[in-house]
């Protein structure tokens, strides 16, 4: 045999075991989980596993445990609030806790990272748990409006999560369906009380299917999102100057 293909082939040889070398050391690095739990609906079919990291921060490794148990208990809700035909959720979700993170929360795919710091400081914070965990539910392609996405995660937090915090004020004169978050949640509350119940399910399974227009409010409601919003502001308004 020509040795030029022998040391060829013992070169890739090598080659692959040091390959093979390396990905052992770094499975064996990875730190196992603190927490694991499975989330199932009523039929007790398992929807997801839930596994939660902390080896950045193992301070907040009892939090992390009451945060993956949280999960695994509002995935089936979640999962039933914004279900949608021929659409399955991600089957394994992960949090994990990041020192150096800034900010509050931000969810990828399937996987949630908090900020440590936050976590320290608002001990009391479960919405956000649920806001991330919702949008790892909602699983959209890009593209769809951003305000929606988080408008949705936060009617989720809101409506069904915590329907007995205190309702943020909304500016009157400067707010906007488009501030995201709990404004948009609180439109959207409202928006399904008015007019049709199951407007968050169908504006959720068109984001999935990248079908979302804003002429579906029309479709929906029979008015488009500004005049849904300028009934919506009408009312807080004359909320506002009743008598006490």
């Amino acid at each position: 045999m020509n040795s030029r293909i022998v040391f060829v082939r013992k070169a890739i040889g090598i080659a692959g075991w040091l390959l093979l070398l390396v990905w052992r050391a770094s499975a064996a690095e990875k730190p196992a989980p603190i927490w694991t739990g499975t989330a199932t609906n009523a039929q007790g079919a398992v929807l997801a596993k839930i596994a939660v990291e902390a080896h950045e921060t193992p301070e907040l490794a009892e939090w992390g445990k009451r945060a993956g148990a949280l999960c695994a208990e509002w995935y089936p809700k979640i999962h039933a609030l914004l279900a949608s035909e021929g659409f399955t959720p991600p089957d394994q979700v992960t949090l994990r806790f990041r020192a150096e993170m800034k900010g509050v929360a931000a969810a990828s795919g399937n996987v949630i990272n908090f900020a440590a710091g936050y976590v320290r400081g608002h001990t009391n914070d479960w919405g956000k748990v649920v806001h991330e965990l919702t949008h790892v539910v909602q699983s959209y392609p890009p593209g769809g409006p951003g305000w929606l996405v988080e408008g949705i995660a936060d009617y989720v937090r809101l409506t069904h999560f915590e329907p007995k915090a205190p309702r943020p004020r909304v500016d009157l004169e400067k707010a906007s369906y488009r501030d995201a978050y709990k404004t948009t949640a609180m439109f959207l509350e409202w928006a399904e009380r008015k007019h049709d119940a199951k407007l968050v399910v169908k504006l959720n399974a068109a984001l999935r299917q990248h079908k979302y227009s804003r002429e579906m409010w029309r479709e929906i409601t029979g008015k488009l999102v500004d005049e849904l919003w300028a009934d919506y502001i009408a009312e807080l308004r004359a909320k506002s100057a009743a008598p006490k």
